[in-house]
């Protein structure tokens, strides 16, 4: 029962990762051919899909929302939660902007690392080998995916690698902070009342009402589809799993978000898959195998 419980936190993680991954494509597709910006699409997708999921839950649910952030600590968790969803994103971002996407992906690779410090100090437990086995293969796997083998494109100025390994922190927060409140209510108003806080905050500075872009049916779509799937889907799997697997595990498997934007990008955007990208898809899976596999006395 608990290695099914498992195998079922791993696939929901892994799930979440593809999500994104795919929703990194449609953004690509967005910013290059209809003019959105990086606040048009954080704002939008934050503020559309917490209030999606808000909806959900009161209309259709029928579940009283008041009940539930009136519970103690409960509004004040959902807020912290929103704010460090919206840390992590806006450092990457910043983080892409000071150096380059790639540099920023293999900084966002640490996010295991920093949840393993804090496991350590505040847990008080030793990292398993285990573990830092598939943190390493993990790394050198984004490494590989992220720069196709040519170590040049890495951009390592100062500021672009301070914003990275603040995303990276604020992304290993992101994923411990939620552990308590996901005892007290359901996983849908932990995260869309936390995003809804996130695209509130953001809205104040790139109003979603207020983009100027190129609207055809297409962009609307891939618009929806970032909503939607790469943002009410994935993070709903995403803070599922954590319910299933300990957030190492769930940081670890984050190795899935640029494999999928790779193979996303051959098939649907006709890029070149160089040997590099194909030696780190062979390092996921062997994370993830790793991960998954456990002696018959553990289970």
């Amino acid at each position: 029962m608990v290695m099914q419980k498992k195998t079922e936190g791993i696939c929901f993680a892994i799930s979440a990762e593809i999500c994104w991954g795919s929703m990194g494509v449609a953004a690509q597709v967005l910013m290059e051919d209809s003019g959105f910006t990086v606040g048009d699409l954080v704002a939008g997708r934050l503020l559309g899909a917490g209030a999606l999921l808000l909806m959900f839950e009161h209309f259709f649910m029928r579940r009283s929302l008041l009940k539930y952030f009136s519970q103690p600590g409960v509004a004040k968790d959902i807020l912290l939660y929103g704010v460090l969803v919206l840390l992590t994103q806006l450092t990457f971002f910043l983080a892409i902007q000071c150096s380059n996407a790639g540099t920023a992906a293999i900084l966002a690779a640490t996010i295991p690392v920093f949840t393993t410090i804090w496991v350590i100090f505040v847990k008080h437990r030793a990292p398993q080998i285990r573990e830092m086995a598939c943190t390493a293969l993990a790394i050198i796997a984004v490494v590989l995916i992220t720069t196709k083998g040519d170590f040049d494109s890495v951009s390592l100025s100062l500021t672009g690698v301070l914003w990275g390994l603040a995303s990276s922190v604020a992304g290993a927060a992101s994923n411990i902070q939620p552990n308590a409140v996901l005892k007290k209510i359901p996983v849908t108003v932990v995260v869309g009342g936390g995003m809804t806080v996130g695209g509130i905050v953001m809205s104040i500075f790139f109003p979603p009402w207020a983009i100027e872009a190129n609207w055809t049916t297409q962009s609307a779509l891939f618009y929806a589809y970032i909503v939607v799937v790469g943002t009410l889907v994935s993070f709903l799997l995403y803070v599922s799993s954590l319910k299933m697997i300990s957030a190492t595990s769930a940081s670890l498997l984050s190795c899935f978000e640029p494999i999928t934007a790779v193979v996303l990008s051959v098939v649907l955007l006709g890029a070149p898959l160089t040997p590099a990208e194909g030696v780190g898809g062979v390092l996921v899976f062997a994370a993830v195998w790793l991960l998954a596999s456990r002696k018959k006395a553990q289970a």
